[in-house]
């Protein structure tokens, strides 16, 4: 029975690694594939692992050669690097040292609950990026000075949407329509020349950049069901920040406004 309940620590052990792996950009496979390399590593061999997205399911046979399965629900994910090589990293010295699973679920805890950057820090990245992009994408000085007050509007959009717990497409809308409401602002005034060079550069904010190159990762490596999942939320990212931007488009036009 003891024995038992050290496999039940362990399997758990290994779904919360792998859903926080996931949790922060992982791909699937690699998911499994950790998932799998710590169940081995602790003793228990030939376990079944299915991930998707949103779950992983993970089951193995007792002694008694009967089924023990759990299942990690996945809500949200997002990309933090940062966190997602930590856990790596984690899940390959647990396999190696064989460290006591209370030391890896606390490990889990310590990692998870690190703080990201200040607001401050990501405030400032955002506008610095959305102006280097404008200057990129052609844009002369005083578009990328738009654009920066534009990546910094988004960045105040994205945190104060997400309080309200609101959809990912009504996010996209929402931050496209402020980012070419304030591009065409400027140029109307006569402070900046090209509102397309403006609100490209501030877009780029929302490009999901990161999923699409795990999209082709996963579909390379055979997960074609989370693949398509992961695809169809980009397409609905990029429908959104489209209609955003006819949204504020077509008002300035309908109140009169040159474009």
């Amino acid at each position: 029975m003891a024995m038992e309940m050290n496999k039940e620590k362990i399997l758990d052990a290994a779904c919360k690694l792998g859903r926080n792996i996931l949790e922060n950009g992982g791909e699937v496979y690699r998911v499994e594939e950790s998932v799998n390399f710590f169940l081995e590593a602790y003793g228990i061999v030939g376990a079944q692992i299915f991930t998707l997205q949103s779950c992983i399911i993970v089951t193995y046979k007792d002694e008694n050669d009967k089924p023990v399965t759990q299942l990690e629900r996945i809500k949200a994910s997002g990309f933090n690097l940062d966190k997602l090589a930590k856990f790596n990293d984690l899940c390959r010295r647990a396999c190696r040292e064989k460290y006591p699973v209370a030391q890896v679920m606390q490990e889990i805890e310590t990692i998870r609950s690190e703080k990201p950057y200040s607001f401050f820090v990501l405030f400032m990245a955002y506008g610095i990026s959305s102006a280097l992009f404008c200057l990129f994408w052609g844009g002369d000085l005083r578009d990328a000075c738009v654009s920066f007050i534009c990546g910094l509007a988004v960045k105040l959009c994205l945190d104060y949407i997400s309080r309200a717990k609101t959809n990912i497409f009504f996010t996209n809308v929402i931050a496209s329509a402020v980012i070419a409401y304030i591009a065409i602002g400027f140029v109307h005034i006569g402070f900046a020349h090209n509102y397309d060079k403006i609100i490209i550069g501030a877009i780029m904010m929302l490009v999901p950049g990161i999923a699409l190159t795990n999209i082709m990762r996963d579909i390379i490596a055979g997960d074609i069901i989370t693949g398509t999942s992961k695809l169809s939320e980009v397409m609905l990212v990029g429908i959104a920040i489209a209609v955003g931007i006819a949204i504020a488009m077509s008002s300035v036009i309908a109140l009169g406004g040159v474009l």
